[in-house]
């Protein structure tokens, strides 16, 4: 209904499918403190979340997915 309401143009179908691609990674290298953080979030996704009204997910930093 959220995405109808703000005429993206997207199924929820194809809204999910851009969600799915978010990752969260925590990431521990020789025993040291782990790292976590959220792959890149480009502009589709961006869109998706504004569209359906939720906040960008956040880490302490963003990684690039490897």
């Amino acid at each position: 209904m959220r995405l109808s309401a703000t005429a993206t143009g997207l199924s929820p179908e194809r809204a999910l499918e851009q969600l799915r691609r978010i990752q969260h990674h925590r990431v521990r290298l020789d025993g040291a403190q782990p790292l976590t953080g959220v792959s890149s979030i480009n502009q589709h996704q961006t869109d998706v979340l504004h569209a359906l009204g939720i906040k960008k997910p956040t880490a302490s930093s963003q990684l690039t997915l490897l």
